[in-house]
Order: C-alpha cells, then structure tokens, then sequence
C-alpha cells in the first residue's frame, strides 16, 4: 500500500489569529490518500475538514491562517516547503480543488469557456475547443456548445457546479478536492453530480477527496471515511465498517440521527450538546462533553490514535482500554 501512497498529512497543526493570541484549529490530523481511492472527510462545521484541505494547497495564508506545524507530503515532497511558484504549478493541474459555492467559483464577468481555456493556459498545456466541448459533455453539460459562450449568471447552480468540475478535470489531476461538491445544488441533481466524480475516478484514476456533512454521500460514493471532531480525526476506516461497525461514540451519535432521518421517525433522534467552540478546545476529548460513555480518564488529555484490524483508526480511552 506505501507504494499507492499519494498524499500523506502527518502531525499538521493549523491556528488563526484571535485577538493578540492565536487559536489552533486543527491539532495533529494524521491523514493518507492512495492513488485512485475516494476517501469521505466527515463532521459537524468547525471540525477542521475544509481548513485542513485548504492547507494542501497553501491556502490557509491568505488570510489569518498558520500552520504552525507538520508535514503535508505529495508524490513523495513536502507541499510546506515548496515556494509559492513551485505551489502554483501543483494548484489545478496535479492537485484540483472544487469549493463549495460553484457560482462564487466563476468570473461574473467572463464567458465559462473562457475561463476554462484560461486555467489549463495558465499551466502551459494547449487545449483546443473540442476538447473542452467534449469534457464539458462528459460531465452532464448536454448543450455545452451553447454553454460555452455564455456566462455564469445565465447558468443555473447545478450547471455552475459541473464547469467548475470540467475545469478541474480538463488538466487531469491526480486528486481532487471536493468541499461539500451537492450543497448548493437541487437535491434531484444530487445523484447525477456523484455519478460524474465517479466517473471520473473510475475512467482516470483520480483520487478524490470529498468533504460532507452527509452520510448518505459516503455511503454512495466513498471507499474510506474520515471523521473529524474538534480538530482531531476521531475514527477512519473503510466505509462498510465505519458505516455498520462504528467505534467512535461520536460516530455511533451522527449514525442515530442520520437512521432516525432515513426511517422517517415521528420524533427524530438529535446529538445533545453543541461542538466545541475552537476558542475554547482543552487538552482532553473534545466530545468529552456530549458523551454518554464518558470516562474519568476522557477528561485527562487528548486520546492517542489507536490501530485496530482492516486499517480501523480511533481515538477512544476506551479503545485503548480493549
């Protein structure tokens, strides 16, 4: 499997600036991709899931944000270490990333086809119309001639969200990043968005990585899931164990509330408490507040990862304790 290994984050520590100290939101994800998997980055808002995939690609910058610490490796270099210039040359073309407004993605005031030409030209590679046409078409843009010359206002969500798909496939990459890639678009399109990175996955053998808030994406799409709590990746493993087999108690929790969603329960099961405000993550378990199964020791740092059977990975006093 190391062979296979395309992204490794090691120990990465992410902080923003609040007031004159700083608050660190991500603590020590550990987190591997391998050459043509799908891998579900799941959890609440404010878990850390888009920070830390903005960090990839050096976004984290721009603004308030640091890395304080950690390894972000791909194809065997550390993204950290790259300047700016090596980076852009890695932005789009060996590493492809999908917010998650597709409209606020686009240039209001160019022409879609335009703005496609513009990010394969800006990495040196010459792509003709056909080719972009036929991409455009491969991804569920039916009229794409039409498309072509028309601009983002004129288009709706769901045909925004598949140009910023095509514009990141056009160049080929060898993982894409998807942050809620069905948030904004019509639930009947939904499906057919999740075909296309399918597709894509099967027909190149990209690597995606999908951000979610939903279970049901996973299930569907994934062939590993992540999830994340607090800064800190709680559980990982294939999708069928996860998914049936949950170790994590917070895991068990979003699992309640999403059956109790799909069975069309009367009174609908709900997670007590709220998720940890990232200004005031202590030095234990950040779901030590909301969990029923809370031990002493819970409260007493924060739990080591700990390796179980088929690359099972959790983070659980009482996992280490069986």
């Amino acid at each position: 499997m190391e062979d296979r290994k395309l992204l490794q984050i090691k120990d990465l520590k992410i902080s923003f600036a609040y007031g004159q100290n700083r608050i660190q939101v991500v603590r020590e994800i550990d987190l591997d991709v391998y050459q043509g998997e799908i891998v579900g980055i799941l959890g609440e808002s404010g878990s850390g899931k888009t920070v830390s995939s903005t960090a990839i690609l050096g976004l984290v910058s721009d603004g308030d944000g640091r890395i304080d610490g950690g390894e972000i490796r791909f194809k065997d270099q550390d993204l950290l270490k790259l300047p700016e210039r090596a980076l852009e040359s890695i932005r789009g073309k060996e590493i492809a990333y999908i917010f998650q407004d597709p409209v606020a993605s686009l240039n209001p005031y160019r022409k879609v086809g335009k703005q496609i030409q513009e990010a394969v030209k800006v990495h040196g590679i010459k792509v003709e119309k056909e080719e972009i046409l036929k991409t455009m078409e491969e991804i569920g843009l039916a009229d794409a001639k039409l498309i072509y010359d028309m601009y983002p206002f004129q288009l709706s969500g769901g045909q925004c969200q598949r140009l910023n798909i095509a514009m990141a496939v056009i160049c080929k990459p060898k993982l894409m990043i998807a942050d809620e890639p069905t948030s904004a678009i019509d639930a009947s399109l939904r499906r057919k968005v999740l075909n296309i990175f399918r597709g894509i996955n099967e027909k190149y053998g990209t690597a995606i990585m999908i951000i979610t808030h939903d279970f049901d994406v996973a299930r569907f799409l994934c062939h590993r899931v992540v999830i994340m709590y607090g800064g800190l990746v709680m559980e990982e493993g294939e999708v069928r164990d996860v998914l049936e087999k949950p170790m994590h108690p917070y895991t068990v929790e979003l699992l309640k509330c999403v059956n109790s969603l799909n069975v069309g329960e009367s009174s609908l099961y709900s997670l007590e408490g709220v998720p940890p405000n990232p200004y005031e993550l202590k030095n234990e378990c950040p779901f030590f507040e909301r969990c029923k199964q809370r031990m002493d020791q819970c409260n007493q740092g924060i739990p080591p990862m700990v390796n179980g059977e088929n690359n099972r990975r959790v983070r659980c006093i009482q996992a280490v304790s069986n």
